[in-house]
């Protein structure tokens, strides 16, 4: 019994550090969109569109900026994917625990 309980205790606080994690990557990244959107407002309000120059630093400066977006997503899988592995991880220890008691 007391294994159990050390184990719904680990899975606890795995769970609640999950959830404090998603919490600030949540507000982190929505800090980062507004901030992204006021500049980007920025950039359409002060930009000659009919300068080919201005047209073509919009260009570069979008495809950066579609890049880092894409990298910020993939690594928000990856961790994700890191949290399902650990969370089954404990899954699996508990129902190897509940077999043995069993």
């Amino acid at each position: 019994m007391n294994n159990n309980q050390s184990l719904d205790g680990i899975r606890n606080e795995t769970l609640n550090a999950i959830a404090r994690t998603e919490l600030w990557f949540k507000t982190l990244l929505g800090c980062c969109g507004l901030a992204e959107l006021v500049g980007l407002i920025a950039v359409f309000w002060m930009m000659d569109w009919n300068d080919p120059t201005h047209r073509l630093i919009f260009a570069a400066t979008m495809l950066v900026w579609v890049n880092l977006a894409l990298w910020v997503y993939t690594v928000a899988v990856q961790n994700r994917v890191g949290e399902q592995r650990i969370l089954r991880a404990i899954e699996v220890l508990h129902e190897e625990h509940a077999e043995e008691t069993n």
